[in-house]
């Protein structure tokens, strides 16, 4: 790893860059009015700091920034004023403050996610404005003044100069403990979290607690801004926790680059000296903020950041820099990148097809009946008499079945039959109204989705949910992270990611994906994204694995590679199939339960499953 590679691992590179630029301004032109300019947009690139990771890479909008903002303002304003603190030791005293506040209040609207928690706290800038110039002791529709300073000098020049410097350092700590978090394992599942967040739960993602950090993190990061803010303007106005206060703080992050740390330090840079240009641009700074943010976004969604990214990319493909180009197209017709996968390594695909394809549909591979060997050992899952509903409707009744510990056992059914439901229920995604889901004895039909997960159930998707925007390594590296059970603030002084992502390369290899691991997974065919999906799930090696139709969409001799793997993998462990390829079911499974109604009609073997007329009836043109 080059030297600048391991500068941005640690998060030292943007932390440093934030220190040297800042204390150069601040030093040449301190004592200037663009530098005023700078140390106010410095103080609102605290807050856009932590909203790159609250908002940018975790999609969980909270319209809460203000209001933290002013209360760290106000609480060093009173705490500077009427006990005679100084600014720098009040700071730390409304952050914790903050913190506090914000754990109650998150406790309550974080249980909301996406556009939920958005008009759950949509209210909280009107409730405080409201609050703030309706408060004598906080000076009304007035303002708060201080006494002191962020930095005590003999002199006006010492005060700006000093007072600069610390906001400054105040920001380089903001973008450390944001780049720290971002690219630490904790880092992963917020990105996982952002993009799919019934997906990271089912990959282990403690949501509800990963949401309630956040929105603390981002409240003490806004209460800092707000404390740097009170200690070098010397005085607080009631509009900084207004809803326009807000708007420009989003703003701010969406300019700048929500997915950069960096592009939120710019886009508070931007819009600060923006208001500043002139007294028109002042008056109408919701109309000119209005036209720059939707030019920027036209040009890229990620703004800013997205800008110069882009462009970086486009000179160094023009200077013909190697390794640097584009990322790497879909694999052309015929040689799909995940054929030949096998469950022991890869293998040449036409050798691996042809294989695949000797066997008939009656056929079962030695590793089937070597997981029948097996099969008779203890029960690993129970269903005990699952009762569901919706609006009325029974999606299963009264179903029954148990697994045991190693097998591949298939669960068909005609569509509606409560398959997935099923899934979902033993999963944890889904709650059942009546019975028990036992493993390995032990009731955990209560336990949510990341519990289960953690009790060794992992699952696919009928629908293939792999994180866009991420490597092939890094989707299935969020199945193996040991940051599950830890918290954010552990992740400032070290991360387990390189250990995450060596057993994620192990599982790929395992299964023949090797040499596409480095790849952008919207760039791979749809056989070798549900093979990486399946990657996913083998990944931390799971007791009971939960199939939901990873056939679909796949041609025949896709379908035949599929086969081999599924095969073998019944000889690891306990493997639930959700199908509706019947060829397929048939060939791998050693017992196969139909579902009709919410109901279970059928179960037995795979010669039975073929004769059983009532199999045939309910899924002939299936």
């Amino acid at each position: 790893m080059s030297r600048a590679a391991g500068l941005r691992a640690t998060g030292l590179g943007p932390t440093a860059l934030v220190l040297v630029a800042g204390a150069l301004i601040v030093l040449i032109w301190g004592q200037e009015y663009a530098g005023s300019v700078f140390v106010l947009s410095a103080c609102y690139a605290i807050v856009t700091a932590g909203m790159a990771v609250q908002i940018g890479f975790s999609q969980q909008i909270a319209f809460s920034q203000s209001v933290f903002m002013g209360a760290g303002a106000y609480g060093v304003a009173l705490l500077n004023g009427n006990l005679g603190l100084s600014v720098l030791e009040a700071t730390p005293l409304v952050m914790i403050g903050a913190g506090i506040a914000a754990l109650a209040l998150g406790v309550v609207v974080t249980r909301a996610s996406g556009l939920a928690l958005a008009v759950a706290t949509l209210m909280l800038p009107l409730i405080a404005v409201g609050y703030v110039t309706s408060a004598s002791y906080l000076g009304g529709a007035v303002g708060q003044p201080l006494t002191g300073t962020l930095w005590p000098g003999d002199s006006q020049a010492s005060v700006a100069v000093g007072g600069g410097l610390v906001v400054v350092a105040f920001l380089a700590i903001a973008v450390f403990v944001a780049s720290r978090v971002l690219r630490s394992d904790i880092g992963l599942e917020l990105f996982v979290l952002g993009a799919d967040e019934r997906t990271a739960a089912a990959m282990g993602v403690r949501t509800p607690r990963r949401k309630l950090e956040l929105f603390v993190l981002g409240c003490v990061f806004a209460s800092l801004g707000g404390a740097a803010y009170a200690g070098t303007q010397q005085f607080v106005p009631e509009t900084i926790v207004d809803p326009t206060a807000e708007l420009a703080l989003l703003i701010m992050l969406f300019i700048g680059g929500r997915r950069s740390i960096i592009g939120a330090v710019v886009g508070a840079l931007v819009i600060q000296y923006l208001q500043g240009a002139s007294s028109w641009v002042s008056v109408n700074i919701l109309v000119v903020e209005g036209v720059v943010l939707t030019i920027v976004l036209l040009v890229d969604a990620e703004g800013l950041a997205g800008i110069a990214a882009a462009g970086v990319a486009w000179l160094r493909a023009r200077l013909g820099v190697p390794g640097l180009m584009a990322p790497v197209a879909p694999a052309a017709a015929g040689t799909a990148p995940a054929a030949g996968l096998t469950a022991t390594g890869p293998t040449a695909g036409p050798a691996a097809a042809d294989a695949a394809a000797s066997g008939t549909a009656g056929d079962r591979s030695e590793a089937v009946r070597a997981g029948e060997a097996v099969s008779g050992g203890e029960t690993l899952l129970e269903v005990r008499g699952i009762g569901k509903e919706y609006g009325g409707l029974t999606v299963l009744d009264d179903v029954s079945l148990s697994l045991p510990s190693h097998g591949l056992f298939g669960l068909c059914g005609p569509n509606g039959a409560g398959k997935s439901t099923l899934l979902n229920v033993i999963g944890g995604s889904v709650r059942a109204e009546r019975g028990q889901v036992l493993l390995n004895g032990a009731d955990i039909g209560r336990r949510p989705p990341h519990e289960r997960f953690g009790l060794g159930i992992s699952r696919t998707f009928q629908a293939v949910h792999l994180v866009k925007g991420r490597t092939v390594l890094d989707n299935v590296a969020v199945s193996c992270l040991a940051s599950h059970h830890a918290s954010i603030i552990t992740r400032i002084t070290r991360s387990h990611l390189a250990d995450a992502r060596a057993k994620a390369a192990a599982a790929l290899s395992d299964l023949g994906l090797a040499d596409i691991q480095d790849r952008e997974v919207s760039s791979l065919t749809l056989e070798a994204q549900r093979m990486v999906e399946l990657a996913r799930a083998m990944a931390p090696g799971p007791r009971l694995l939960l199939l939901d139709e990873p056939a679909s969409g796949l041609s025949e001799e896709q379908r035949q590679r599929l086969a081999v793997t599924l095969s073998q993998l019944a000889a690891r462990t306990c493997v639930l199939l959700v199908e509706h390829d019947l060829d397929l079911v048939a060939q791998v499974s050693e017992r196969i339960f139909v579902l009709s109604q919410g109901r279970l009609v059928f179960d037995g073997d795979p010669e039975g499953f073929r004769a059983s007329p009532v199999v045939t009836s309910l899924l002939v043109g299936l």
